[in-house]
Order: structure tokens, then C-alpha cells, then sequence
């Protein structure tokens, strides 16, 4: 039983540790190494829910053939795409899905944010959608809703369990005196 306890603390731990990090990247206005592809221009090599590992990458190390996450020139919206065309302006893109350029390029260097590695946790395992789901990407807002309910749940529960550790540690001190005034 206490490997079993000890084998539960150190997974919570390493995800506490994980999402902490996360967090820290998100908060700090840094775009986190695993992001979830929201759109189907880049098909077949990306679906939509796939979850991709993402590396900061130089301008000269890019080439063309290259999928690298960058800013939109325009919007500011995180784009995954393929690299088609390479100048000192910065590089042409294009999903693959897409019939033709992307009309915002050429995109500067400086909107790059990183260059997918290959990696991709593919989406029929869920983890992608569930992330759209909850951060409203996907049927809004049904999303934030069910978020901010497990939220509330989870504090009731943790509330409802300390209140109840405190009770029963409570009931052993008074259950120790006891005894040892019968002695």
C-alpha cells in the first residue's frame, strides 16, 4: 500500500511540476513547447487535436520544407505552416491543405517562434481536443463553463476533506486524553 501511495504522490508531483512550468511559460508571454493544431491547413501531416512538439529555431537554420510555428504578421494568431520560399525579408508559407501562399508572406524572421520537431501526440487520443475544448477554442463556451465547474468541484472536495481530516485528528487527540485519564 505505501509504494502505491509513494507511486501516486510522485506522479501528482511530476504533473504539478509539469503544469507549473507551463504556466510559468504562459504567464511570462513565452508560447509553450506543446501546442494544439486548431485548423485543418496543414494536412494530411497535421489534423486538427494533434498536440506538436515545438523547438526554437534561428533564422539560418531554417530551410525550406521547414513546418515552423510563427506569429501572423496580421493578427498575431499562432500559425503552423510549411515553409516554401526563404529571402532576406523572411519566408514565404503555405499550409499544406492550402491551394496557394499564404497572402500575408513574406513573414519576418522575428514572428518565428520555433520549428516543429516531427513529434506529435496524434489527436484520436483526446488530450488536443480536450485543450480546445476547455480553453473555449471549440464550442465555446461550453468549454469554460464545464472548466470552471470541475473548478468548483475540486475545491469542495479538497475543502470537504480537509475539514474532515481536521475532524477525525481531532477526535484521536481527544480519544488519547481520555485513555490516558483512565489510567
Amino acid at each position: 500500500m505505501k509504494v502505491k501511495t509513494a507511486l501516486s504522490t510522485i506522479i501528482v508531483a511530476t504533473l504539478l511540476l509539469i503544469l507549473a512550468v507551463l504556466a510559468a511559460y504562459r504567464l511570462t508571454g513565452h508560447v509553450t513547447p506543446l501546442l494544439i493544431v486548431k485548423s485543418g491547413s496543414m494536412r494530411p501531416a497535421l489534423e486538427v487535436g494533434d498536440v506538436i512538439l515545438m523547438e526554437p529555431v534561428r533564422p539560418e537554420e531554417l530551410e525550406v520544407g521547414d513546418v515552423i510555428i510563427f506569429h501572423n504578421p496580421i493578427s498575431g494568431d499562432l500559425i503552423v505552416h510549411r515553409i516554401v520560399k526563404k529571402t532576406p525579408e523572411g519566408v514565404y508559407t503555405k499550409g499544406d491543405a492550402n491551394p496557394g501562399i499564404d497572402w500575408w508572406s513574406p513573414v519576418p524572421y522575428e514572428n518565428i517562434v520555433g520549428r516543429w520537431t516531427g513529434f506529435k501526440i496524434p489527436n484520436w487520443t483526446g488530450i488536443g481536443y480536450l485543450s480546445l475544448f476547455l480553453s473555449g477554442d471549440i464550442y465555446p463556451p461550453y468549454g469554460r463553463i464545464v472548466l470552471i465547474i470541475l473548478m468548483v468541484v475540486n475545491l469542495y472536495l479538497i475543502l470537504r476533506d480537509l475539514m474532515g481530516h481536521r475532524r477525525s485528528r481531532k477526535s484521536m487527540v481527544e480519544g488519547r486524553g481520555d485513555d490516558v485519564e483512565a489510567s
